[in-house]
């Protein structure tokens, strides 16, 4: 019986740890000032009104006038954010704060979206309930279109969940629906008198202690009161989607800024590949905004940084010669700075023949033709081959030096012949397949034309024993003109040759081709 006592205390620890470990993750990084509640919106399937609250610095349950929808979240570049999103049709939905706010500074951040169906003069936004007429941010003030509607402040009453107008206070400019914005709230308390102040930041920098933009608006003309919770209000058409409520001391709480660099990244793994190594990581603790990827031929460095990326992103591919090992860290980054190195890990490609080269272009010329293709990864030279039929055999012609990647063609080609041309990659590991395959029929100078008339002939002077054809199209549309063969092709008389035409339209537009 002791013995089972033991092992109950023993689960009893862990789950305890466990739920500890699960309410941490729900709360904000370590490094801000302050930050007086956080509404992620990270529930699972159930909508608000039937879920325990369990975001930070709220209380109670969301009281819904309407069923809203758990949707995926809203995202903003350098913004750590949670999985989901609320979306709101018609009517309200408002949850309380555990502290009023009603002194101060205070700033109040969210992500916000209106549908990108026409809300028209509806009044659609985030109001802050005070028991009274409180302040409103969002779309529905006019002048409003289809596409764009006008975003700003306004006063509303905050009583109950039936969907309300909304009273312009400030007007901040045309917004597009369909569009994230990150909304930026500083509220200003006057307790001496009844006119606070509100600052309107939109799309300011995240991650930072600023916001690094101008004000969208300021007014300072409203009584705020004091601020009891937050609501969404949609009136008639569309709908809005927020997240990540926010409320802070500081324009940094609501935004991510932290005031020390992240954590080192963890789970650093090197997989390697055929002149590849792809690298693959955790996310690291600290709200980071990006990580450097860094490498080395030697077992703890010097690391040289070899490439980045942006969160979430935690997978990097770095393209090296194979046949030796190399050595990486990776460091995470945020606006105070730069983590330590991770712990290093080490790969050994296998050594291959370059890629393939891509984008091979020909262009043709008189009597010969103009290759230009892509740099292949790794190559020392390039090999140039050529057929007179489609899909070969191929014949190797010339050969260039990396990094040459163009080659002219003019060993004995004849005008107005069709010639096929592929191009393969030489280096250390070997020889890479063939590139796809292009086309060109070289074309000798335009003849000079003496006289075209449609439907009776078309004169040029013709050198003596050179081969020239005359086409005709129905209409000029630059290079994607139609050129049709207008009868067999004629050697030239060292004179004026004269070909007759008694078609006439569509046969509306003449040249003639020397092909040999």
């Amino acid at each position: 019986m002791s013995q089972n006592h033991s092992s109950l205390n023993c689960v009893a620890a862990y789950f305890t740890f466990v739920l500890m470990a699960f309410c941490l993750a729900l709360l904000p990084s370590a490094g801000h000032a302050s930050l007086n509640a956080y509404e992620p919106f990270n529930y699972s399937t159930s909508i608000p009104n039937n879920t325990t609250n369990t975001a930070m610095g709220f209380t109670g349950k969301w009281t819904c006038g309407s069923t809203p929808s758990i949707i995926t979240g809203l995202t903003y570049p350098g913004l750590s954010v949670a999985n989901n999103a609320l979306s709101s049709g018609s009517s309200r939905q408002f949850i309380s704060l555990s502290s009023s706010l009603s002194s101060g500074t205070k700033w109040i951040s969210f992500l916000f979206k209106a549908s990108a169906a026409d809300p028209g003069a509806n009044i659609n936004g985030v109001y802050f309930p005070n028991g009274g007429t409180g302040l409103w941010f969002g779309f529905g003030l006019n002048p409003n279109s289809p596409s764009q509607g006008q975003l700003g402040i306004g006063s509303m009453n905050t009583a109950g969940t039936a969907a309300l107008g909304a009273t312009s206070l400030a007007q901040l400019g045309l917004g597009t629906y369909g569009t994230t914005y990150l909304v930026a709230l500083q509220i200003q308390f006057n307790t001496a008198g009844t006119n606070d102040t509100v600052t309107v930041y939109l799309n300011p920098v995240a991650n930072q202690a600023t916001p690094g933009v101008a004000a969208a608006g300021s007014y300072a003309a409203f009584d705020v009161g004091t601020i009891s919770g937050v609501g969404l209000n949609v009136q008639g058409a569309g709908s809005i989607m927020v997240d990540e409520i926010r409320v802070g001391d500081t324009y940094g709480d609501v935004v991510g800024y932290v005031s020390i660099p992240p954590n080192a990244p963890t789970g650093l793994n090197a997989t390697p590949g055929i002149n590849l190594v792809s690298l693959s990581w955790t996310a690291a603790i600290g709200s980071p905004t990006s990580y450097n990827v860094k490498r080395s031929t030697i077992s703890g460095g010097p690391y040289t940084n070899i490439g980045n990326t942006t969160t979430p992103i935690v997978n990097y591919n770095d393209s090296v010669l194979g046949g030796q090992t190399f050595y990486y860290v990776v460091t995470a980054i945020n606006g105070a700075g730069e983590s330590t190195n991770s712990l290093p890990v080490s790969a050994a490609p296998t050594l291959g023949s370059p890629a393939a080269p891509t984008g091979l272009m020909a262009t043709a010329g008189n009597a010969q033709v103009a290759l230009s293709w892509t740099t292949s990864a790794f190559a020392t030279s390039y090999s140039v081959k050529r057929s007179t039929v489609s899909g070969g055999p191929y014949s190797p012609i010339g050969t260039t030096s990396a990094p040459t990647v163009t080659y002219t063609d003019s060993s004995g080609l004849n005008n107005g012949i069709t010639y096929y041309y592929v191009v393969s990659a030489t280096g250390t590991g070997g020889t890479s397949l063939d590139s796809s395959t292009v086309s060109a029929i070289p074309v000798g100078p335009m003849p000079f034309l003496i006289s075209i008339t449609p439907g009776v002939g078309i004169t040029w002077f013709a050198s003596n024993s050179v081969t020239y054809q005359v086409q005709w199209s129905s209409a000029q549309l630059g290079t994607s003109t139609v050129w049709n063969n207008l009868g067999s092709s004629i050697v030239g008389n060292g004179n004026t040759n004269v070909v007759f035409d008694p078609v006439g339209p569509p046969h509306n537009f003449f040249h003639v081709l020397s092909i040999q």
